[in-house]
């Protein structure tokens, strides 16, 4: 059943690159046109401060509070939560979005001891790093024997604290000795009833940590992010909507300008935008929001002007002078051919999500400089991105990526 359904997903996802693949060439109103990179940029960085979907932090919330509940009651309930994102989510910033947002009635204590833990540049010092920093919150046992484990009844009510891990695959490098980090915190987890363990992780991390190590064994408690609807969508990025006025724009029509108003604000066409949105993501925050930055479309009169883009950011102020921003259909860029050595790359950085480029050569087993060249080539192609100095996957490219590494019997993950 495992590799029908597999076989099944596989199909759907070809028939859904296609049919977005044939929609792409679409996108050519005559009188709209892409954005100028300058307007694009800003509109990236205002994608970037956006608060995490509330569809997120709500369901975080409910289960949070569902097993601390039970942890409370129970000395047999697990101790710890473990929420799996798409490897193009910031799950660490998710984390911190949803603690920020909770009202906890609980009134547990949350304590956050490692901070945004980044592997260090020496890999095999993960293990010590991570001890002196957890080490900072007091009486954690390190060795399975500070702690009495048959502990009664009395012991619940001094179940008052959560620990936040914010990123596992932080946590680990993979490489000899480079997953030591993995055992260390699986041991104190478990030899700490006493604390609430809320861990954050990526989906193709944790997969391969079972893999390797069957770390579910230890944690039995695992949930992935909802799936965005495309009104969950909708309603998330509303600021920006609002703020930069965009419309949905029906493609069959030659010259949207001259299109009947009635039939441009049209519920139900607006709707099937959303939802070929959620699609076409996955319903995955992190790639709806740069795929609905792909679609936006202005006038191509507008770009005849002297400084188009400062025109559309100071729109309030001219705002009977200039048109919307237009959102025409969502649809994934094509993906270029991609050599061997680009798909163990890729593969590397989906487990690891962001990365150096150092950890990366380390974890392939190459020397940096034997990669280099196609790091370059992948951030030419718009494929990598850099961020804060590491690499991650552009989120704009996941789907196809997961596809072409499944072609090539590469291990992929699928939530």
């Amino acid at each position: 059943m495992a590799v029908v359904g597999f076989v099944w997903q596989f199909l759907k996802q070809k028939l859904f690159f296609w049919l977005h693949k044939s929609q792409e060439s679409d996108h050519s109103h005559k009188d709209l046109v892409p954005l100028p990179d300058t307007l694009e940029a800003e509109l990236l960085q205002s994608i970037n401060s956006l608060a995490t979907p509330t569809a997120y932090t709500d369901a975080i919330h409910s289960t949070l509070e569902d097993r601390l509940k039970a942890w409370q009651k129970n000395l047999e309930a697990p101790n710890s939560l473990v929420i799996l994102a798409n490897p193009v989510e910031p799950i660490a910033k998710i984390l911190q979005d949803s603690l920020q947002s909770w009202e906890n009635d609980l009134e547990v204590t949350v304590v956050k001891p490692l901070g945004n833990f980044r592997r260090p540049p020496d890999p095999l010092t993960i293990t010590g790093q991570l001890r002196r920093s957890l080490e900072a919150q007091g009486d954690i046992d390190f060795d399975g024997q500070g702690v009495e484990l048959s502990q009664d009844v009395a012991c619940l009510e001094q179940r008052t604290t959560v620990v936040v891990i914010p990123s596992l695959e932080q946590c680990f490098l993979r490489c000899i000795s480079g997953w030591d980090g993995i055992g260390f915190l699986r041991e104190i987890t478990v030899h700490n009833p006493q604390y609430f363990w809320l861990i954050g992780c990526n989906s193709w991390a944790w997969d391969f940590l079972d893999f390797v190590g069957q770390i579910s064994a230890y944690f039995d408690d695992v949930r992935p992010l909802p799936t965005l609807t495309g009104e969950m969508i909708q309603s998330w990025l509303t600021p920006l909507t609002e703020q930069w006025g965009t419309i949905t724009t029906n493609e069959d029509l030659a010259d949207p300008a001259s299109a009947d108003p009635a039939s441009a604000d049209d519920q139900e066409e607006v709707e099937v935008y959303w939802q070929s949105l959620a699609d076409c993501s996955q319903g995955v925050s992190s790639i709806a929001a740069k795929l609905w930055l792909r679609s936006l479309r202005i006038e191509k009169q507008v770009m005849e002007k002297e400084d188009p883009a400062q025109l559309v950011l100071n729109a309030k102020k001219n705002e009977d002078q200039i048109s919307p921003l237009s959102q025409v259909s969502p649809a994934q860029p094509s993906l270029p051919s991609l050599t061997n050595l680009d798909l163990y790359l890729l593969h590397s950085l989906m487990i690891h999500g962001r990365i150096s480029s150092g950890h990366l050569a380390l974890s392939l087993g190459e020397p940096e400089s034997q990669i280099q060249a196609r790091v370059q080539w992948l951030l030419r192609e718009d494929i990598l991105e850099r961020r804060w100095g590491d690499l991650i996957i552009c989120p704009t490219y996941y789907q196809q990526l997961q596809s072409e590494l499944a072609n090539n019997n590469f291990f992929v993950g699928g939530r």
